[in-house]
């Protein structure tokens, strides 16, 4: 697995959390952690001193973003199992087809055709979490990415595509694990110093539509490159040297 594909794996999940479905649930997320929504200040919580705070609140954040990352490397997995039956043998016409319906998808991200994928998505079902708080926050993670899947799957499919064309379960991992990190990042930043990155919380919610473009942009890129086998070719390369 070559270094140019984990980036690109990384860098889609920084473009799945600036989308408006996964930034809507921040708030909630925040909120969930002890951090109330409502109040993005610098100053203490229940006046305590935010480095009294800040390490439970980090643990539960780790929790959190385990949640949606166990969820999506074990995705991963799957497609890198599927991946030598699929794409193996010589049948370019399935990896061609995959690269298609990925354009398709990045076309669909742009938001030409309205908000298709957002209203897909679904909050997660709080009713459903265990009592305990560590069961609490990975249980959250796991749902809450379940119900982000339809609206981040243009991307998520991106990504899973690569790792079909892979035809290797570790690389296909690989590529889940950067993706996952990509997501978990801000998230975690958000958990250590919402105050501080707030404002640019609040300027990619303002510019959601240039958000959306350079994600299609990025999924249809990334479709062309699974059309032409650019990243098994990679693949090959680096194993090679």
């Amino acid at each position: 697995m070559s270094d140019v594909s984990l980036a690109l794996a990384f860098a889609a999940g920084l473009l799945s959390f600036a989308s408006p479905c996964v930034l809507a649930l921040v708030p909630v997320y925040l909120a969930f952690l002890g951090e109330s929504a409502a109040t993005l200040q610098p100053a203490a919580v229940g006046g305590a001193p935010r480095t009294a705070w800040r390490g439970p609140v980090m643990a539960q954040a780790l929790l959190f973003v385990a949640g949606f990352s166990i969820l999506f490397i074990l995705l991963g997995i799957s497609v890198g199992l599927l991946g030598g039956p699929l794409f193996g043998q010589d049948r370019p016409l399935v990896r061609q087809v995959a690269g298609i319906l990925v354009i398709a998808l990045g076309l669909v991200s742009t938001g030409l055709f309205g908000p298709v994928l957002e209203r897909l998505s679904v909050r997660p079902p709080t009713e459903l979490l265990p009592t305990a708080r560590n069961a609490r926050s990975l249980t959250l993670g796991v749902l809450v990415g379940i119900g982000w899947t339809p609206c981040i799957g243009a991307v998520l499919g991106a990504i899973l595509t690569m790792g079909l064309s892979s035809q290797d379960v570790g690389a296909a991992t690989l590529l889940l694990i950067a993706y996952s990190a990509g997501l978990a990042v801000p998230f975690l930043a958000a958990a250590v110093a919402l105050p501080a990155i707030k404002p640019l919380l609040d300027a990619l919610r303002r510019h959601h539509r240039a958000v959306q473009l350079a994600s299609g942009a990025f999924i249809m890129a990334m479709g062309v490159l699974i059309y032409f086998n650019v990243f098994a070719r990679m693949a090959s390369l680096f194993t090679i040297l």
